[in-house]
């Protein structure tokens, strides 16, 4: 038999680390049979590179001569480091070990032995782990290794193991097993265990682990146990605390999230008792916890106490905890308000203004206007923008004068903010429009360009009187900024009058014109646009190109096919995909081979722009090339053809959209779900019900069953009646957002 390399083995037990870490690279490189014996006696070595070298080589060559020689490894009672080294490379190994792993434990008697296999079963997680890990809890006498079984079963989180764990917990009296219990309740995280975990916490000893599990379950209807707690102990529990933030911050669908989070500030505001706001403040300042001081801030918001004021205050000029305090604040309502405006009156940082604008914005008050005016004049354009932003906000026509002031801002945001603001304050305050449309057109006169083309768009947007002529005015303007302003804003409107206009701008000298003209003729779409518009396709400017194609797709004339394909052929991608996009839109037979030779392009864009037109364009062999690209290996391709699919709107499809929503990649199950939204029907109902559990696609298909409640109310209420207990908030919520849909005005 051969043996290791002499010299290796020399080095290999020498006194010298960095001379065995060399044996160790040597023999890891290969993990040749011979020098299996050697990698497993270095295994043990104590020093911690040495050990990773073999670790690496074991992983690396994963024959089933190292996975059993790494399982045995676990019995050398007397070398932590190897015993600690070979979990880690079953865990990389992963997989093939596990079925190595599953005979070994089924048999294996030493303890120390069984319990390493155990927790290492909980770390693989696989389905036959979770199998003998069932079985060996039915028969496991050993208290240490019943609680390691019972803590790897909690790390699959599978409700399958609610029975066998809540079964234990009534058979078996030890304390330290009915501690793990709890807590692998808590990771299975099913409320259906919460009848069984409640009445632990009259064992002293299991308070802890119980509160804990009750966060993770994350059930509203546990709200009232912990707010008793909070409110009956003498002590601030602490634990009883996080557990009511985790339940209100948990991931759920929007349809439960706002609403439960509402129920619980306003629940808290309601039970906690006042005496124990000052230990809640003392313990945020002694604390050293930056999570324990997070959720102190969130809980001082919730209470609605004025002690919790100036801390909140205090904390928000802290950069570790300033947002949890500004939202500290913006939670506490209303009554914040006089304190958050002398803290704005005396803030000198930019940032701390900044995140006092963006409270005072979310709680409002017009008795914040006189304090924030000052801001809309700050050497901050960001303050400049936010103050602008809170005045828009407030229903007041004091803040109108100082509004229009702010249309000649030198920053350019801050004059969109204003723009804004106006318009809103118009719109909640109608009585005050003529009065503005008077100042407006005053306005209009002004020598400055960014005063003039905001009070244009102002006056548009409100509609004053005789805006049609005011357009056209400055669409012949010297400026081409202005000229550009006047030829958008026409686009909005349906108006014949501005067809003639808008055909003479595809000729302007200036880009920016021809490109705003572009864009407002493909709403009017004027006949004799379309002329100047194929001319626009032989444009020096790229984008004044993809533009023109885009604008022709919308005319579908058959005058613009032959130009469309040829610069598809010739012209650069963003000119190509915009001609591809404009074919589909013909949706006739004749460009069908034209985007099936784009779909045979390398380029991913090309490609997926050619699928996405095709959908539109008739014939069995357009529907079947499609359906053969949802099996693409590039996810892009895949979500684009699935894309396509639910365009095309053929139930025939409803089969390969209904296997995307359990594609591995996240946006190609979006990407499908998105497609069944576009053609509801009953066979969906199955996979999108399954989908409920994927929590990337949670929101996407809640969506689906509410807007199309006609098709999924039925059935949803069939499956809500024997949903288990993690699905059926879920679903009950989903039932309550349609019914909600049906009575609203």
């Amino acid at each position: 038999m051969t043996m290791t390399n002499p010299t290796i083995l020399e080095q290999a037990r020498s006194s010298d680390a960095d001379v065995r870490q060399k044996a160790a690279l040597s023999v890891a490189e290969t993990a040749e049979a011979q020098d299996l014996p050697l990698m497993f006696e270095l295994l043990g070595d104590r020093d911690w590179r040495v050990r990773k070298t073999i670790v690496d080589g074991f992983v690396r060559e994963q024959s089933m001569a190292i996975i059993t020689g790494l399982i045995g490894a676990l019995a050398d009672s007397e070398n932590a480091g190897k015993r600690n080294s070979a979990t880690e490379a079953l865990i990389r190994i992963g997989t093939p070990a596990i079925e190595p792993i599953v005979e070994r434990v089924r048999t294996e008697t030493d303890l120390d032995v069984r319990l390493s296999l155990v927790n290492l079963l909980g770390d693989l997680r696989s389905p036959e782990g979770f199998e003998v890990l069932l079985e060996l809890l039915k028969t496991e006498e050993d208290l240490n290794v019943s609680s390691s079984i019972v803590s790897s079963i909690g790390k699959y989180r599978d409700a399958a193991a609610l029975p066998h764990l809540i079964g234990l917990l009534r058979r078996r009296d030890d304390l330290w097993l009915k501690f793990h219990i709890v807590e692998a309740l808590g990771e299975v995280g099913d409320r259906s265990s919460l009848p069984a975990i409640l009445p632990l916490y009259a064992e002293k000893s299991l308070r802890k682990p119980v509160l804990e599990a009750i966060g993770k379950i994350a059930d509203v209807g546990t709200l009232s146990f912990l707010l008793k707690i909070i409110a009956e102990e003498e002590k601030l529990n602490l634990t009883a605390l996080r557990s009511l933030v985790r339940i209100a911050e948990a991931p759920k669908p929007r349809v439960v999230e706002q609403m439960e989070r509402s129920l619980i500030q306003r629940k808290f505001r309601e039970a906690f008792p006042h005496e124990k706001i000052d230990p809640l403040i003392e313990h945020l300042h002694s604390t050293p916890k930056r999570d324990v001081k997070a959720f102190i801030l969130k809980f001082l918001g919730w209470s609605g106490d004025p002690r919790a004021l100036p801390i909140l205050i205090d904390f928000l000029q802290q950069p570790d905890t300033a947002e949890i305090a500004a939202q500290g604040l913006i939670d506490f309502g209303a009554g914040a308000m006089p304190a958050i405006l002398d803290a704005l009156q005396g803030a000198e940082e930019d940032e701390v203004v900044a995140l006092l604008l963006r409270v005072v914005n979310a709680i409002g008050g017009r008795e914040s206007i006189p304090r924030i005016l000052p801001f809309i004049d700050h050497d901050n354009p960001m303050i400049r923008r936010l103050a602008i932003d809170t005045l828009g906000e407030l229903p007041d026509p004091s803040s109108l004068d100082y509004l229009l002031a702010k249309l000649d801002d030198p920053d350019i945001a801050s004059q969109q903010a204003a723009m804004n603001a106006i318009g809103a304050l118009v719109t909640a305050l109608p009585g005050h429009k003529a009065e503005v449309l008077t100042k407006i057109r005053k306005l209009l006169q002004s020598r400055s360009v960014p005063l003039k083309l905001n009070s244009l768009s102002i006056y548009v947007n409100i509609q004053g009187e005789g805006f049609h002529d005011e357009l056209l005015l400055a669409s012949k303007d010297g400026d081409p900024v202005i000229r550009q302003k006047a030829v958008s804003l026409m686009g909005r409107f349906a108006e014949e009058q501005f067809g003639h206009h808008l055909v003479l701008s595809l000729a302007d000298e200036s880009t920016a014109v021809r490109l705003a003209a572009i864009n407002a003729v493909v709403n009017l779409r004027p006949e004799t646009g379309i002329a100047p518009l194929i001319s626009s396709l032989e444009d020096p400017d790229i984008w004044i190109r993809t533009a023109a194609a885009q604008a022709l797709g919308e005319y579908r004339s058959p005058a613009a096919m032959q130009p469309l394909v040829r610069h598809l052929r010739h012209d650069q991608a963003p000119v190509r995909i915009a001609a591809i996009e404009a074919l589909g839109k013909f949706e006739t037979e004749p460009v069908r081979d034209v985007l099936f030779e784009a779909l045979r392009e390398q380029d991913l864009e090309i490609k997926r722009a050619a699928m996405l037109a095709l959908a539109r364009v008739p014939g069995v062999d357009v529907f079947e090339a499609l359906v053969r690209l949802t099996g693409d290996e590039d996810w892009r391709i895949r979500a684009a053809a699935i894309a396509a699919l639910g365009i095309r709107g053929d139930r025939m499809a409803l089969p390969v959209l209904h296997r995307a929503v359990e594609d591995p990649d996240t946006y190609v199950q979006q990407s499908a779900v998105h497609a069944l939204d576009r053609m509801p029907d009953a066979s969906s109902f199955p996979i999108l019900f399954k989908a409920l559990e994927n929590t990337s696609i949670l929101d996407d298909v809640t969506d689906v069953f509410v807007k199309h409640k006609d098709v999924y109310r039925t059935l949803l209420e069939e499956a809500w009646r024997t949903a288990d207990s993690r699905r059926e908030v879920v679903i009950a919520a989903i039932l309550q957002s349609m019914k909600q849909g049906a009575t609203a005005p």
